[in-house]
């Protein structure tokens, strides 16, 4: 399946990493081959089998490009680390390791990379003013070396100060790079009570890289689905977006229990509504 025109839109697929951290990266591009999507993004060091070291050779990388090619597929996309973490009244900057992703990236000439903040995980009563002035000066520090390479960082909106548009806006606001920007995924908005569709017209000028899924509320709370499978009104999101976003449209199905059933659905949900 190539890229879906729709009107002046071009919609290009991509399919996520994580619900298929336990292929390998020659199953995980034969799957996604098989399914239809023509880009794939796969992780950048961490514990999953759809990996590449951060720490990858000339040779590795090569081999990983040949063997994309070889199953027919693009890697199109990165899924790296947090850019800062927080340990008590410690904060530990990684933007050498953010840097040698976006090496990476450079040489699979793959444009995007989902990145976090890091304060996704702080609790509530962590997440401060404070917070914004070592996360912006870390970005900007990021955004310089992006810019060098045409690669974009797309910070994940999955809690901490990535949780509401607003406070996203707030961030970028603090950070001129267009290299930096946010990997929009509404049901991660969903997930902690943000409306999405109004996050959406808080950082649409930034939107660098998407992730498809949806949420559903159950017994225990929030969980994640296929897309068109919960909850969320997707018609206005993507109507929206397809106006002026030009990058990748990433399912990201994350059951591992059955990863290409549920990105076929997602799939298929996700073009009859961008075909409606």
């Amino acid at each position: 399946m190539e890229e879906i025109t729709v009107g002046k839109a071009e919609i290009k697929l991509c399919n996520a990493a994580w619900g298929f951290r336990k292929f390998s990266l020659r199953e995980f591009f034969e799957a996604s081959a098989k399914i239809g999507i023509p880009s794939v993004e796969i992780h950048v060091g961490g514990q999953t089998s759809n990996m590449i070291p951060l720490d990858a050779t000339s040779k590795k990388i090569a081999e990983v490009k040949n063997q994309a090619s070889k199953e027919g597929v693009k890697v199109a996309a990165l899924a790296s680390s947090a850019v800062l973490t927080f340990k008590g009244d410690i904060v530990e900057d990684h933007s050498s390791e953010i840097m040698k992703a976006v090496d990476l990236a450079d040489a699979l000439d793959a444009r995007a990379i989902r990145v976090f903040t890091g304060t996704e995980w702080l609790p509530p009563e962590k997440v401060t003013q404070g917070l914004y002035k070592p996360v912006s000066e870390a970005f900007n520090r990021l955004g310089m070396y992006a810019h060098e390479k045409k690669v974009f960082l797309g910070m994940e909106n999955h809690g901490g100060l990535t949780s509401t548009g607003e406070r996203i806006r707030k961030l970028l606001d603090m950070i001129p790079y267009e290299e930096v920007g946010v990997n929009y995924d509404p049901a991660n908005f969903a997930y902690v009570g943000t409306d999405p569709y109004r996050a959406l017209l808080s950082i649409q000028d930034r939107v660098v890289y998407t992730h498809w899924k949806d949420v559903v509320h159950a017994d225990k709370g929030p969980e994640y689905c296929a897309f068109g499978e919960g909850e969320i009104d997707w018609a206005p999101i993507v109507r929206r977006l397809m106006k002026t976003y030009e990058g990748l449209w990433s399912i990201e199905y994350e059951n591992i229990a059955d990863p290409e059933e549920g990105t076929r659905r997602s799939l298929k949900n996700l073009l009859a509504i961008v075909k409606s």
